[in-house]
């Protein structure tokens, strides 16, 4: 681990340390400790992207006291900032940047996003390197998000199909575009009940689609959309 990974791991550290001080009780510094230890054991053990459903679902795996459990809505909750738990996650998210991204070779030349290299780091004193790597790590995490951005506004947008009052004419949408039949058999295959559950899949109360063992695989809301696309092509039963 070099001198910029060790610095992102004091970052979320102090992090840490300054939520669990001002945590209101004992089982919110529980929660905190056992997801660092989760975000520290994806991040630095496991080498792997930050998600919220990873998170939550190691988080589980790991953690089996109920009065400990945490949810999503738990992480993804702003709180208009006042949230420890989304606030460790964002801290870890941007160390993960660091400690996750390609090493380039000795003295060779600094990527477009890096601000500083490791031997830049060297030498500055502990304060003022403290402060360097963070905006380091802020800046990386930016440059990810709108890398995420950049990539959803190329992608294709999907409408929704429109229903035509007409009998016998197919299904419209925005740009003209149509679902085959072949295509509309496979959306209507996946949702149908009884082959998910030959799948080892189930709906959940969200509208997700989980595992038999209540995995969770997609977002909420996700089984619903797909029945209102089928719908729009067949009004019979799914």
């Amino acid at each position: 681990m070099n001198a910029e990974e060790k610095q992102a791991l004091d970052i979320v550290n102090a992090t840490l340390k300054g939520f669990v001080e001002r945590a209101t009780n004992s089982t919110i510094k529980s929660k905190l400790q056992n997801l660092h230890s989760v975000l520290y054991h994806l991040v630095v053990n496991g080498k792997q992207r930050l998600t919220v459903p990873l998170v939550v679902q190691t988080y589980a795996a790991r953690i089996h006291a109920k009065e400990q459990s945490l949810a999503e809505p738990s992480i993804r909750n702003k709180r208009g900032g006042a949230n420890p738990y989304h606030g460790l996650y964002r801290a870890w998210e941007a160390a993960s940047e660091v400690i996750l991204r390609p090493r380039r070779q000795r003295g060779g030349p600094l990527a477009a996003v890096d601000i500083v290299g490791d031997e830049d780091l060297a030498r500055l004193d502990p304060e003022l390197k403290h402060r360097v790597a963070l905006l380091a790590a802020q800046n990386r995490s930016y440059k990810a998000q709108l890398d995420i951005l950049r990539r959803a506004r190329e992608a294709p947008t999907i409408y929704l199909a429109v229903a035509s009052k007409l009998e016998g004419v197919p299904p419209t949408v925005a740009n003209g575009q149509t679902l085959s039949e072949a295509e509309v058999s496979a959306l209507k295959d996946f949702v149908a009940v009884r082959r998910m559950r030959a799948r080892g899949l189930r709906q959940a109360d969200d509208g997700s689609v989980e595992t038999l063992e209540g995995r969770r695989l997609t977002d909420p809301g996700f089984l619903d959309a797909l029945e209102k696309i089928v719908k729009t092509y067949d009004t019979g039963d799914i």
